[in-house]
């Protein structure tokens, strides 16, 4: 029997080769191999800026920080996400507040982001979520930032490699084209890993800088950059303070150990271990994408006219590399989905649900009052999900073993 979990990463010798080759080297962080796979990506997405962190929930806390989210704000997600989605905001003591999904999308709905603006007032900041590799309509939350003045983190970790287009032009998901920052996630079940990892983008060049500073504690270490900085002569000794460091020219050379906290930062840095992985794995994601894509299609021819099962969306105007296959039940077979999973695990289909809508969580209804009703169309794809298993590793027999093994336990579950 074969036992196959919803996702799984898949590792190559030449990605323990790269891995190797660091541990061999004179680096093991902050080297120069970082930088090599913030600029690969950057690349990749035709965007400015790239800035390797050490997971992606603190690439979307280090986003918030950049725009200065701060106490006061109120900051606007999908429900359908995982926690770090809305928590990026509370980290920085804003309102995490959420608008319902588009049952065509399963992401963010631009017509009611924009009707709960009409109602309760602009956020500072909106956070679309890419579920599942499904682009959210970027252009449209663009066009109402336009309108009423807030920012956008297009929130990625799902979709590296996706595109999506404005009817006229395609589009990466992480160019920044229609958003202020981007973030990208490594973790093993996503399309490509670096163990753990994360990545902001961005083309503002001022955003970018505090991205950098608040994942390295705040600091600087230009030091025509420093400022009310006591003066240190070419013994080391103190003599005097001036407002601007550059006034005086030998400081970098008198004491060049000397940094600034200038913020108060984070150590949110990422290894040159990960970010070899990262490259290595970077090099095959055209192959992972075209895999995950020959599995979506199998799922859906067999699954698609199926009376009981709903098949994931894909939108007309998007290309996604699909990092999950969220399946689900229909209205009448929905109080039985717990039955299916478990007739699935015995059978070795692991499945999992993505996602229980965020405002559900205790925390969250302490917090703010939050109450199961508010998003429906969130929490009709919670009550009625499995995610299947989806990993470019699968052979061919495993995805016909994982088609029967669905489409027995249906039938099976519903009689």
């Amino acid at each position: 029997m074969y036992r196959l979990p919803y996702a799984r990463h898949w590792i190559c010798d030449a990605d323990i080769q790269a891995v190797s080759e660091i541990l061999h080297s004179d680096w093991l962080t902050c080297g120069p191999v970082v930088k090599q796979f913030e600029d690969t990506v950057a690349s990749y997405c035709g965007v400015k800026h790239a800035v390797a962190v050490s997971n992606g929930t603190a690439a979307l806390h280090c986003a918030c920080l950049a725009l200065g989210i701060k106490s006061g704000d109120i900051g606007i997600t999908s429900p359908l996400s995982f926690l770090a989605s809305a928590n990026c905001i509370a980290y920085c003591g804003g309102r995490p507040d959420f608008v319902d999904i588009d049952p065509d999308t399963y992401c963010l709905s631009p017509e009611k982001l924009e009707a709960y603006i009409q109602k309760y007032g602009s956020p500072a900041v909106v956070i679309p979520v890419d579920f599942a590799g499904v682009p959210a309509d970027l252009p449209k939350i663009r066009k109402l930032a336009n309108t009423y003045g807030f920012h956008i983190i297009e929130d990625a970790a799902h979709a590296i490699g996706s595109t999506y287009s404005d009817g006229h032009h395609s589009f990466q998901c992480g160019s920044c084209t229609h958003t202020d920052l981007a973030i990208f996630s490594f973790h093993p079940v996503k399309t490509i890993t670096s163990g753990e990892g994360g990545m902001v983008l961005t083309n503002d060049d001022t955003l970018a800088k505090r991205v950098q500073m608040f994942a390295n504690h705040g600091t600087e270490r230009d030091s025509s950059l420093f400022s009310g900085w006591p003066i240190v002569n070419k013994t080391g000794e103190i003599h005097e303070t001036k407002d601007n460091a550059d006034t005086d020219s030998s400081l970098q050379d008198a004491a060049p150990w000397l940094y600034q906290q200038q913020l108060l930062g984070y150590n949110y840095r990422i290894t040159d271990i990960q970010c070899a992985l990262g490259l290595s794995q970077f090099s095959r994601l055209n192959e992972f994408a075209t895999r995950r894509s020959e599995i979506v299609q199998r799922y859906n021819e067999a699954f698609g006219n199926h009376d009981l099962l709903i098949t994931p969306p894909w939108p007309e105007m998007s290309q996604p590399v699909f990092h999950l296959y969220v399946l689900r039940v229909k209205k009448e077979t929905t109080e039985k989905r717990l039955d299916l999973s478990r007739l699935l695990r015995e059978h070795g289909v692991f499945t999992q649900v993505h996602y229980i809508p965020i405002y559900f969580q205790p925390w969250y209804r302490i917090q703010y009052g939050y109450e199961p009703g508010k998003c429906p169309e969130s929490e009709a794809v919670y009550s009625s999900c499995l995610s299947l298993p989806l990993f470019p590793a699968m052979n061919d027999n495993e995805i016909s073993y994982t088609i029967k093994t669905v489409i027995n336990a249906i039938e099976k579950i519903v009689k």
